[in-house]
């Protein structure tokens, strides 16, 4: 079975908006975009790596947030587009990250617009939170995904699981005796404390970090940092991918399962964009494998 794993895309284009027409944390956004986001996020790279993903002829697609810049309707139906180039919702599993719910009309943006991506209708009460963990199987394969994606003051690129949904996540994480299932984490935010500054961590990081010492996933997958990270835990390693847009690392990785007697084989490619190239294309960057026991 293979998986393909991409992050942080930061699709949208922000051409069309006017500084002066936005209110709050949204200026601060725009402002970052026009200064500096929108020469390093670049949709050419975006479309190549789509390209070379799909290539790689994935049986399912994991995208762990940030399809847009500040959660506009705007940007909300243009990376709409972009997750159905990617696959239909049975073959792509998607978690949102803080620029996804950027503002507190963003959840309800996200629901009019990615429904088909997204748990349920839009929940009473605006709760992020609501119909996660997602949960989905398919041949031996437990997908969990999570939503650390809660609005957040200006300057702050915080996430959180919050209680209701850690409690959750333990139980989902539960394998019962003879459960030969391979679990697979998706999270936005770096998963435990120390990985990240304090202005871009999960805030109950150390509290997530008690449920994996009960009861870990296999591998966890996260982005946020736009940054190639791997880390080895007791029991399951962790990977970050960098941003799929970046005109300096773009990357997604390529994450082969095959079921053995003892286990699962998992190999982990990271297919990063070669910038010494006559053409612009993506090659190995580094290779994985190990046995994860059953």
């Amino acid at each position: 079975m293979r998986l393909i794993h991409i992050t942080d895309p930061h699709l949208s284009s922000l051409a069309g908006q006017s500084f002066w027409n936005l209110r709050g944390k949204r200026r601060s956004g725009y402002l970052s975009w026009y200064r500096n986001r929108q020469f390093v996020h670049r949709r050419e790279i975006l479309d190549l790596l789509t390209e070379s993903a799909a290539a790689c002829e994935p049986d399912r697609v994991l995208v762990t947030g940030d399809l847009v810049h500040i959660g506009l309707d705007s940007e909300m139906i243009e990376a709409a587009n972009w997750l159905r180039q990617l696959g239909p919702p049975e073959k792509v599993m998607f978690v949102p990250g803080n620029h996804d719910n950027y503002a507190l009309d963003s959840l309800s943006s996200m629901h009019r617009h990615w429904a088909d991506y997204l748990p349920g209708h839009f929940p009473p009460g605006g709760d992020y939170t609501s119909g996660y963990p997602v949960v989905r199987e398919h041949n031996g394969l437990k997908l969990v995904g999570v939503n650390t994606a809660c609005v957040t003051r200006i300057f702050s690129a915080r996430g959180e699981l919050g209680e209701q949904q850690r409690q959750r996540l333990a139980v989902a994480l539960e394998k019962s005796d003879g459960d030969n299932c391979f679990e697979c984490l998706l999270i936005h935010h770096p998963p435990f404390p120390g990985m990240t500054r304090r202005r871009k961590s999960l805030r109950d990081a150390a509290k997530l970090l008690g449920i994996m010492g009960e009861s870990s996933p296999d591998l966890l997958l996260y982005g946020h940092i736009h940054l190639n990270r791997e880390n080895q835990h007791s029991g399951f390693r962790s990977f970050c991918t960098a941003s799929a847009s970046s005109v300096e690392n773009a990357s997604f990785r390529i994450i082969d399962l095959e079921k053995e007697q003892k286990g699962w084989r998992c190999r982990v490619r990271l297919m990063t964009l070669d910038a010494t190239a006559s053409t612009r294309s993506f090659s190995l960057a580094s290779e994985s494998s190990w046995l994860a026991s059953a």
